[in-house]
């Protein structure tokens, strides 16, 4: 994993573009902006569950999760 991986933009996780998008709205446009939210947070902000697991998939696969937790 790249050590700055936090500070890239969250496009670089291949989200669905629906995904992206609501981010984007919500100003969440760098991954540590990603990874500082609780799965709460993203219903909050009327995520579904299954855009929720892909968010959480994607990052996993760069070690990384919600929740700032590291791999």
């Amino acid at each position: 994993m790249r050590s700055n991986l936090l500070k890239e933009d969250v496009s670089i996780l291949s989200l669905n573009e629906d995904v992206r998008q609501k981010l984007e709205e919500n100003n969440i446009l760098k991954i540590e902006d990603l990874c500082s939210m609780t799965k709460a947070d993203l219903r909050n902000i009327n995520f579904e569950q299954s855009d929720i697991n892909s968010i959480e998939i994607k990052l996993q696969l760069n070690g990384l999760d919600i929740k700032k937790k590291r791999y």
